[in-house]
């Protein structure tokens, strides 16, 4: 056959022409084949990448306006199975009711450093009275906040670094039981840093800790909702934040 594909007569020259045809055909029909094996993924990163454009774009042109009702509920949700896995013994209200309570109007709410606060003045004792709704959750950060969680007079900001390193030592991978906000440097003594943490859910109340500089990192040395760092932190430092410890 190979032999006939190669022959000099016109019938032979026909051949080669349809052979080579073929094989054009075959070449393209491969082509052809290639092309709708690639179509899915390609057609499938062009739908991830507008879905995530889309995504990323459709909260408020404004951050400071009030998150969408679905954002906040969705919040909500992941951090009540949050609780669920890791604190479910600090579980104080009775779930079909919550369930329900969410279903119906959500209030207004205002925006914290903590997070949108959403509060139901007239919650019966097994639902929510408040939550705290986690900006990394919402997708939005404000620009003003309506309501502050604490409001240190004195000292300096610190960076969100050790913002997240205060967080990471009080609350390790359970990122979503507290905020920790306020997290202000002394200017008396720059070793110290005052820091509030804010419960997303209503299980404890906000307290407030200090860390001190120690190797090179900061470490938090006392934690709690009153007299808290007495005997540790310098009186000067207690006194700049609003603070003073017992005398006996």
């Amino acid at each position: 056959m190979t032999m006939r594909a190669r022959g000099t007569g016109s019938n032979g020259a026909g051949s080669d022409r349809t052979g080579s045809d073929r094989a054009g055909s075959d070449r393209a029909g491969s082509d052809r084949a290639g092309t709708k094996k690639l179509r899915g993924p390609a057609l499938f990163s062009l739908i991830t990448t507008v879905s995530v454009l889309l995504l990323t774009s459709c909260g408020p042109a404004n951050p400071d306006l009030r998150p969408e009702d679905s954002k906040l509920r969705d919040g909500i949700s992941l951090l009540l199975k949050d609780l669920d896995a890791h604190h479910p013994e600090s579980k104080n209200w009775d779930s079909n009711l919550v369930d329900a309570q969410l279903k119906r109007a959500l209030p207004k709410g205002v925006s914290t450093p903590a997070g949108w606060k959403l509060t139901w003045a007239n919650a019966s004792p097994s639902e929510l009275p408040y939550v705290y709704v986690p900006w990394s959750l919402i997708g939005q950060y404000p620009n003003h906040f309506t309501s502050e969680n604490a409001n240190y007079s004195g000292g300096n900001p610190v960076p969100s670094t050790v913002v997240k390193d205060l967080a990471n030592q009080q609350f390790g991978d359970d990122e979503y039981f507290a905020a920790i906000v306020s997290a202000r440097y002394s200017k008396v003594d720059t070793k110290w840093v005052i820091f509030t943490s804010v419960p997303y859910l209503p299980v404890t109340d906000n307290a407030y800790g200090w860390a001190t500089a120690s190797n090179g990192r900061w470490k938090v040395i006392d934690f709690g909702t009153a007299v808290v760092g007495c005997g540790r932190v310098p009186a000067a430092v207690q006194s700049e934040f609003g603070f003073t410890c017992p005398t006996n």
